[in-house]
């Protein structure tokens, strides 16, 4: 489900299902620090080609699990839901949640409870275990639990589409009474970030941020702030001892590659050098806008 600008905006002011990995340490995707980027600055919105093969395979997703679910009576149903809701931690914290659900239907039969799809699309089928059980990835599992919360949910279904050796699509069943201390945990921590984090200004200092995030972020063209002394000095030596290391590494390559004389294919007690000739594909770069750090030292 592709958010709209509103949307988005909305999203700045509360913690949703997919901040919560993030938030927690447990996503392969983005740090907490990422969170905290996206919920104090106004950001780009920038697509990758997975979130746009996710978002455009969502229905289809959708409509096989409930096949697969073989749901017959619906006393309501719907795509694309929203819920908000205000979250109490156990600290007296409040936290403004969002949940954007993919589908939400409430049935009759076999036992009426409120119910929500989670569409999923993936290449890798690590993590994934035995089907119909609760076996998800840990950071799939936290994002379902908070949407059980926010939505007051009894069970979130998980539909993930594995792009591996062809297609399959497996199913998985999480009750959310299940999960009573995970939940309040989970708010606890939240609760936390929201409050002396996001509210605050200050920043999480258990990671840096991803540079994809720092890309995303709208600047003010021409102004100006202040830098730590310590953090510009640490960069321009990182940035010699890696200009030194590069330098190494070609005038050792090129030893290498003299010392192969005619020959394609060299050998070593700890492997096998090739050195092959390749051809490179003919392509077209399209004019785009980008930034580039430059260091102008002081003159004084």
């Amino acid at each position: 489900m592709a958010l709209t600008s509103k949307q988005l905006k909305a999203r700045q002011q509360s913690v949703g299902g997919s901040d919560i990995p993030s938030i927690l340490g447990i996503s392969p995707f983005r740090s907490a620090v990422d969170v905290y980027l996206e919920k104090t600055h106004e950001m780009k919105q920038v697509e990758n080609s997975a979130m746009e093969a996710g978002h455009m395979l969502e229905p289809a997703v959708i409509d096989w699990a409930l096949t697969k679910l073989e749901v017959k009576d619906f006393t309501w149903s719907s795509a694309n839901v929203r819920r908000t809701k205000i979250l109490t931690s156990s600290e007296g914290l409040e936290i403004p949640a969002h949940a954007n659900l993919d589908f939400m239907f409430i049935n009759t039969e076999p036992d009426a409870c409120r119910n929500a799809l989670e569409a999923k699309t993936t290449g890798l089928p690590y993590n994934w275990g035995t089907e119909w059980t609760d076996e998800v990835p840990d950071y799939v599992l936290a994002q379902c639990l908070w949407q059980g919360m926010v939505a007051d949910l009894d069970r979130v279904y998980v539909a993930v589409l594995i792009g591996d050796h062809g297609f399959n699509l497996k199913m998985y069943t999480i009750d959310i009474p299940n999960y009573e201390e995970e939940i309040e945990e989970i708010k606890d921590r939240i609760g936390r970030f929201w409050n002396r984090n996001v509210m605050e200004g200050v920043a999480p200092d258990d990671s840096p941020a991803k540079i994809e995030t720092l890309k995303k972020i709208v600047r003010a063209p021409g102004k100006v702030t202040e830098l730590s002394d310590m953090d510009i000095v640490s960069w321009l030596q990182s940035k010699e001892e890696l200009s030194i290391a590069k330098k190494k590494e070609s005038d050792l390559r090129a030893n290498l590659i003299s010392d192969l004389s005619d020959a394609e294919i060299g050998k070593s007690a700890h492997g096998q050098l090739t050195y092959h000739e390749y051809t490179k594909k003919e392509y077209t770069v399209y004019a785009s806008k980008y930034r580039a750090i430059k260091w102008r030292p002081r003159k004084d």
